[in-house]
């Protein structure tokens, strides 16, 4: 018996949860760049999974670290035109989430079928389940 749990504590003494060598999440392995206002902007190469309200699609994209976070609608409209109409990125005909607030309880967002930045009514309404794309500011 003192053998098993032994065996067991060195099993577990082993794990090391949260390590820095785990791999970066497949969506944003080998994403592309855009330039804006002379800065450098790492694009993750994929959405999310799911779409999601904008305080969800928030957290998601900080919890990936190493400076991950919602573009701002600027950016977003930069990704549009260099990424998306150019056929670069992977992104769908849909609508994405930015980290621009146009007030308490709206949130500004693209739509990806034509670049149209816009935060009216419903559409903009922070509980509406929109698609995410992380973004991070490079050296």
């Amino acid at each position: 018996m003192k053998y098993a749990v032994l065996f067991i504590a060195l099993l577990f003494a082993g794990c090391d949860e949260g390590s820095s060598t785990e791999e970066a999440p497949p969506i944003l392995d080998g994403g592309e760049t855009i330039t804006i206002s002379g800065k450098t902007i790492q694009v993750a190469k994929e959405d999310f999974p799911n779409s999601m309200n904008w305080d969800k699609a928030t957290e998601a994209c900080e919890e990936l670290g190493n400076g991950w976070r919602l573009p701002d609608k600027d950016e977003l409209k930069a990704m549009y035109e260099q990424l998306h109409k150019q056929g670069k990125g992977n992104f769908k005909n849909d609508f994405y989430w930015s980290s621009s607030q146009s007030s308490s309880g709206y949130a500004w967002y693209a739509v990806f079928n034509d670049g149209d930045v816009n935060s009216d009514g419903g559409y903009g309404y922070k509980n509406g389940s929109y698609q995410v794309r992380a973004v991070r500011a490079l050296p």
